[in-house]
């Protein structure tokens, strides 16, 4: 009996220890899985304020980009009536040996050299100067663009001049001077460019060809200025 009595002592004291020793193991875990959840809270508000950041970027980020597809769209439609008008002048500018294309959004006017230019020289003629008026109505009539004038040659290197990059570029600023001097064009709106022989559009290896790489090219660009406004 009395053997009895210390085995049931015995299991007793044994299972209060196991009790005690589970429950200490018990709140351990305890608090290590509240300390888990404390850091996953903490970690699912950044993640939540990130993701409204990332919204509130992102609204700005697409109204910029509605604004600059309008303002582009705005350029385009301008850039197309620019066209049109120098369609409606095209008549006189094939008289003259011009052709006027539209590009990526940019309108090309070429003119064959001769109708400008005597050989070897950078002085307009008359009918040249005359020409140059429908450009400065274009300027005129739109404000918001501007215009490059490139000068380009062939290959043969003309006499009295020290090379064709010389030349080109100043049947370039001849061109320039014209549509400030005598059509008030702002030359802020103006610049003037040489691409000598490098440009060709033809070979120079015949007259035919020389002669088409003989040109000035002046192209209408929209200004874009308001358009990277849009963008800031």
């Amino acid at each position: 009996m009395k053997q009895i009595t210390m085995i049931i002592g015995v299991a007793i004291s044994s299972s209060l220890l196991f009790s005690c020793g589970a429950s200490k193991e018990l709140k351990a875990e305890n608090e290590r899985l509240n300390s888990v959840v404390t850091a996953n809270e903490s970690t699912i508000k950044s993640l939540t304020k990130d993701a409204e950041d990332c919204n509130k970027l992102k609204a700005v980020l697409s109204e910029k980009i509605d604004n600059i597809n309008k303002g582009l769209a705005e350029r385009g439609t301008s850039m197309q009536k620019i066209q049109e008008k120098a369609q409606n002048a095209v008549t006189k500018l094939e008289e003259a040996g011009a052709t006027v294309t539209y590009k990526d959004g940019l309108v090309y006017i070429n003119y064959e050299n001769d109708f400008f230019f005597s050989p070897n020289s950078s002085v307009i003629a008359a009918k040249g100067r005359e020409a140059l008026n429908t450009i400065a109505e274009v300027m005129r009539d739109n404000p918001g663009v501007t215009a490059t004038i490139v000068g380009n040659t062939d290959s043969v290197v003309a006499k009295g001049t020290n090379d064709n990059w010389s030349l080109s570029t100043e049947r370039a600023n001849a061109v320039v001077r014209i549509l400030h001097n005598t059509y008030n064009i702002n030359p802020a709106r103006l610049t003037a460019a040489g691409r000598a022989e490098y440009n060709p559009k033809a070979s120079n290896t015949s007259e035919e060809g020389r002669k088409k790489n003989r040109r000035i090219e002046i192209i209408i660009n929209p200004e874009l200025s308001r358009i990277w406004e849009l963008a800031k």
